[in-house]
């Protein structure tokens, strides 16, 4: 299937411009007839509440005491620069093995 892009000429473009203009008539003159005000729409409005869950909380909680932390343990990281330089740092492949099983398993891959 295919479609064909025929050329506009002014008159098709005319015709545009006035549904387009009438349209905008259309809806401004029928939006203001239908708008109706509620004066107890704001007091319902405030009658609302939001409960959190025990989970949403807990994270909220997690949220606010991971903000306190540094993103970098620069400790940590001087740590390791010092041990690799010297040859001390060691990589263990079974423990990083054993890590990947255990997040593939728990996360039902």
């Amino acid at each position: 299937m295919s479609n064909t892009i025929k050329p506009v000429d002014n008159s098709m473009i005319n015709k545009l411009g006035d549904k387009i203009g009438n349209a905008k008539e259309a809806l401004s003159t029928s939006a203001s007839q239908r708008i109706e005000v509620k004066p107890n729409a704001v007091a319902d409005a405030k009658s609302d509440t939001v409960e959190l869950t025990s989970g949403a909380k807990l994270l909220e909680r997690l949220e606010k005491s991971l903000e306190s932390l540094p993103d970098i343990n620069q400790e940590r990281v001087d740590a390791v620069k010092t041990a690799i330089a010297n040859g001390d740092y060691t990589i263990d492949a079974d423990k990083i093995a054993d890590a990947l099983v255990r997040f593939d398993r728990e996360f039902g891959r």
